[in-house]
């Protein structure tokens, strides 16, 4: 069975010092799901998260899937910043630096699975399979309908079911539904991917949105300047850009100035006011406030933390 208290992450609250739980996973006694075994690199778990929860960003030699069951979140993976909201699933490859942060105001859990092509290698086409993990005009977000959904979710379930009880053949059973699963992302994949190219001429224009806020993020940034800009309407641009990445432009500009800064927290000494400037916030307190809500610590216990 599995054993909630197995492995539970505690941090400070800023605020009062005392501990708290920023995370719980729930997995089988006795297993670490990722420190994979050499013979069958293969590991699964279910992670509920807490406002409190922090992670380092960090890569490794697996590839991810990340499905998302309830709550917000966000996956920061190399400059895309993507929201996961329940029923999206987000993948990474081995080269990529990426974590995975909750909503502070909706944190919820996700199935992770972590695994190295090692397994399929008894499929003729596993690199094919797997492509989509390395493609270079990667999406690592897909979403999934209702149908694709309950299908999805008996998938995992069953994985985590072969994971935890280890029945007879329980490898061949896990590979089995891992290619199942991986066969689908392949097919959504190419589905959406499909569907971009069709959509080409907003995908442009919500290029060039993002093109403007990162040349300008040490400037105050008006929703209606980037309308002029690229020469729409201001509510219609709201509504474009919303659609094609979930997040309101409000919300990008800021997640964007928040990953600028946490870049300059650890790789400069510069003091955090002038940080604060660099990265278009209007004074050393809002931007204390902001990174204090949106990360979930100050920048000063950011920096000495990530050192």
């Amino acid at each position: 069975m599995y054993d909630p208290c197995a492995r539970i992450s505690v941090v400070k609250d800023t605020k009062t010092q005392n501990p708290v739980e920023s995370a719980r996973a729930l997995r089988p006694i006795g297993k670490e799901p990722f420190l994979l075994p050499e013979e069958f690199p293969f590991g699964i778990a279910h992670f509920y998260y807490t406002s409190y929860y922090q992670m380092q960003p960090h890569k490794h030699s697996e590839l991810e899937i990340i499905y998302s069951v309830s709550g917000r979140g966000y996956l920061f993976a190399e400059n895309e910043i993507l929201l996961l909201k329940p029923g999206d699933i987000a993948i990474t490859n081995s080269e990529e630096v990426h974590k995975v942060m909750p909503d502070p105001k909706q944190p919820g859990s996700l199935i992770v699975i972590m695994f190295k092509t090692k397994i399929l290698e008894y499929l003729d086409n596993n690199q094919e399979l797997c492509a989509i993990f390395y493609n270079k005009d990667l999406k690592r977000r897909l979403k999934l309908e209702a149908e694709e959904k309950e299908i999805v979710t008996a998938i995992l379930d069953d994985l985590l079911l072969e994971y935890e009880q280890e029945n007879l053949f329980y490898k061949e059973k896990i590979t089995a539904r891992l290619t199942e699963l991986l066969v689908i992302l392949h097919r959504l994949y190419r589905m959406q991917r499909r569907e971009e190219q069709a959509d080409d001429g907003i995908g442009e224009r919500v290029n060039e949105v993002i093109e403007y806020i990162e040349s300008n993020l040490q400037e105050k940034i008006m929703v209606k300047d980037i309308a002029e800009h690229i020469h729409l309407s201001a509510s219609h641009l709201s509504s474009l850009f919303k659609q094609k990445t979930g997040l309101t432009i409000y919300n990008f500009i800021i997640s964007k100035r928040l990953i600028l800064a946490r870049k300059l927290l650890v790789e400069t000494d510069k003091p955090v006011d002038l940080i604060a400037e660099e990265c278009g916030f209007n004074d050393v307190s809002s931007f204390i406030r902001c990174f204090r809500e949106r990360v979930g610590t100050t920048p000063g216990q950011y920096r000495r933390a990530s050192r």
